[in-house]
Order: structure tokens, then C-alpha cells, then sequence
């Protein structure tokens, strides 16, 4: 029983400190933010401090689906040394590309406050995260407490961009540095479309929400977190000027957001949609149709085809794959699509669990299917990559052309 209150307690810590907000520290001259009258001294010096115990454990860098690097640390203090009290404790570090005299180095705080529990033997852990693009970059951190008390560590980060992806528009700059984003649905800036064209390429988007496992009702936080980087990715391309986005239920039958020829996707509308999105509910009538899969998923792709209005330039089908039980039969189909329009990329995390084809990718494979598995962000950066170059919008091209960074 002991053991038990040692790891909750433990637990409890960990938790709540990972719930604190970082912020930028403004360490310009002049700044009312000040730094503790050491903090400089103890941030310059490259030997490692420890006025009490603790770990850094420094996080490498991470590529998401967003086409930038995610890097950090996890700091773990024995409980006894900072929680008996109700303690707090705050940490100060500062990024800056190696080798770069002229590059500015970028600050960053956060204070955690140690809740009063029962701590004997357990440890309290300290996690931290950043965005960086491709590079070297050198992180100076400590933590201070409330006695005064410092522990520090130095240590650098490489970042290695792979080549396709580094010619993407959206692809991190060189040398960025920025706050680690924590929600999902955050807006997303304007982006300088680079095109002669007006409006840009015509783009339709048809979203999956449904798992592949037909047991599970709903996709994890972490595959919702994929999906949405990954439409964010495709948003910051300059040559994609209009979308229609389409995210669907495949196998709840349900149509969860829809909208058309939008020079800008609302992330934040489309997370009110997914989170207010009913778990395993079916219509009645939808339920006596026995063939009911088939039928959404045919109408659905009917949809988007549909030469009565100005059809897309190209469609992309994104989400995990539909099974094999809603197969499509043919002669539901009714599309004429440009030749290597049709683009799908399947994300799944575990591709071995599901090596066939899925309902979709099999239906529109006698259409011109372009069809991508993507598992890791190199697979989409890949996929995106021949995605334009099929649409003509050279990746390479495309960069050279967007005046300035791309958006963050």
C-alpha cells in the first residue's frame, strides 16, 4: 500500500506539471520580463549545475506531419527535494542555432507549481517541448526553485530535414525556432499563394473519421492530431488556392463537416464538428439498408465527381482505409475525373494490421487512383511531394516562388 501512495504521488505530480503553459521570455533590453540575477551567468557557463538532484533527459527531434521538428527535454527531481512544501519551481531556457553569430536565441519559460502531497520516494517529472526546422541548435536550460536553488544542463539538437521534403513550400525554415502549439483546432494564418492561376488549384478534400477497426467507435487524439497536421500541411502550399473539404463517418454513415471553394480552411470550425461528432450512432433507416456502407460511400464519391458543378482539379482522400466489408460495387460509381486526379492517402499507424486494398482505394483504382500508405510524416512528405508534381505545381518551383517563410 505504501508503494501504491509513492507511485500516485508520483503520478499526480507528473500530470499536473505537464499541464503548465509555456511561454516566450522576452530578453530583449529593456524588457520588463527580468532575469533572476544569476540566470545569465548560469545559462552562459556550459558546465552542468546541480544545487539538488535532478535528470535532463533531452528529447531528439521529432518530424511531424506538420513538416517541422518537435524537440524538448523531460527533467525528473526526486519529489522529497521540491514537492514536501508546496513547493514551485521554474524553468528558463533559451534555444539558438549552433554556429550562427548573427541568429538571435529564443527564450522560453514555465513555472510549475508542486501540489502538497505525500512525495516520500517518488519523483516528480518535468516535461517540455519546442518547434524547430532543419538544423543544429543548441539549448541552455536550468531550473530554479523557490529556495534559490539551481540545477542546468546544456545540450544540442539536430535537426535532419529529408531531402523531397525539404523542396515542400510548407516545410520548415532553417533555423526556425517557436513555442510548441498545444491545440489542435488552432487557427491557421493567411498563406501567400504563389500562382498565375486564378484562385490556385481547386482542391477536394474527403476526410475519414473512422477508425479501421470497426470495434473502435472513434479515432485516438493522437490520429486526429495526424489528420489535422496533415490538412495543415496541405493548406500552406501556395499553388492550392480553393478547398472543399468533405470529413465523414464511413462507417456511422455520417457527414460530420462539409464545406466548398474555401481560400481558407476554419480549423477551428472543423474542431467543433469532430468534437461534437456522436460516437457509434447510425440512422434507423440507414441501419435496415443491409448494403448501407456501400451506398454512403459511392454517393459520397458521386459527390465529389459531380459534373453538374465545377469540379476540383483533383481529389484527395485522406483518413485511415474503409475495410473491405463496404466494398463498392461498380456500378454505383459514376465519375469522370481527369487522369491522376484522384490522390489517397491512407494513414495508419500499424500498416501490417491491414495490408489489402481498402473499399475506397479499390473502387477508384480503375479511375486513375494515386494511392500513398502513409505510417510516418517522411510517407506524407513523399506522397504531398508527388501529389504537386503530378498537379504541376513543382515543389522546388513552389518554394522559390513564396515571398518569405512559410506561415507557422
Amino acid at each position: 500500500m505504501l508503494l501504491l501512495r509513492h507511485v500516485a504521488a508520483s503520478l499526480v505530480l507528473a500530470t499536473i506539471c505537464g499541464l503548465q503553459a509555456q511561454e516566450l521570455f522576452d530578453a530583449s533590453p529593456g524588457s520588463p520580463l527580468r532575469f533572476h540575477p544569476s540566470d545569465r551567468a548560469v545559462l552562459a557557463d556550459d558546465s552542468n549545475r546541480s544545487d539538488f538532484e535532478c535528470q535532463v533527459v533531452p528529447q531528439s527531434p521529432l518530424l511531424g506531419f506538420d513538416l517541422k521538428f518537435t524537440a524538448g527535454y523531460v527533467v525528473r527531481v526526486p519529489a522529497r527535494t521540491v514537492g514536501s512544501a508546496g513547493d514551485s519551481v521554474r524553468i528558463l531556457f533559451r534555444v539558438k542555432p549552433a554556429g550562427a553569430t548573427r541568429a538571435p536565441a529564443v527564450y522560453f519559460r514555465q513555472n510549475f507549481d508542486i501540489p502538497r502531497v505525500s512525495t516520500d520516494g517518488g519523483t516528480a517529472a518535468f516535461p517540455g517541448r519546442f518547434v524547430i526546422g532543419p538544423g543544429q541548435y543548441e539549448i541552455d536550460w536550468l531550473m530554479r526553485n523557490k529556495q534559490g536553488r539551481v540545477c542546468s544542463a546544456h545540450w544540442r539538437a539536430d535537426a535532419h530535414m529529408p531531402s523531397r521534403a525539404a523542396l515542400l513550400a510548407a516545410a520548415a525554415p532553417t533555423n526556425l525556432i517557436r513555442p510548441y502549439r498545444e491545440h489542435t483546432f488552432a487557427d491557421e494564418p493567411p498563406v501567400a499563394r504563389a500562382t498565375e492561376a486564378p484562385g490556385g488549384l481547386h482542391i477536394a478534400l474527403l476526410v475519414n473519421l473512422a477508425p479501421l477497426d470497426r470495434d473502435r467507435f472513434k479515432l485516438t487524439a493522437h490520429e486526429i492530431e495526424s489528420l489535422v497536421t496533415m490538412l495543415r500541411t496541405l493548406h500552406r502550399e501556395p499553388s492550392l488556392g480553393l478547398f472543399s473539404l468533405t470529413a465523414f463517418h464511413a462507417y456511422n454513415r455520417q457527414l460530420v463537416y462539409t464545406v466548398e471553394r474555401q481560400p481558407r480552411l476554419d480549423f477551428a470550425a472543423f474542431g467543433r464538428a469532430i468534437e461534437s461528432m456522436p460516437s457509434g450512432v447510425v440512422d434507423v433507416d440507414a441501419l435496415a439498408d443491409e448494403d448501407g456502407d456501400e451506398h454512403f460511400l459511392s454517393s459520397l464519391l458521386n459527390s465529389a465527381f459531380d459534373a453538374a458543378r465545377e469540379r476540383p482539379d483533383a481529389v484527395v482522400i485522406m483518413g485511415p482505409k474503409v475495410d473491405r466489408d463496404a466494398a463498392i460495387s461498380p456500378e454505383l460509381l459514376s465519375i469522370a475525373a481527369r487522369p491522376g486526379a484522384i490522390f489517397q492517402f491512407s494513414f495508419n499507424r500499424n500498416p501490417r494490421s491491414y495490408p489489402w486494398p481498402g473499399a475506397i482505394e479499390a473502387a477508384l483504382r480503375p479511375h486513375g487512383l494515386v494511392h500513398s500508405n502513409v505510417t510516418r510524416p517522411q510517407d506524407f512528405s513523399r506522397a504531398l511531394a508527388g501529389f504537386l508534381d503530378a498537379m504541376g505545381a513543382s515543389p522546388a518551383d513552389a518554394r522559390a516562388e513564396v515571398a518569405g517563410p512559410p506561415a507557422n
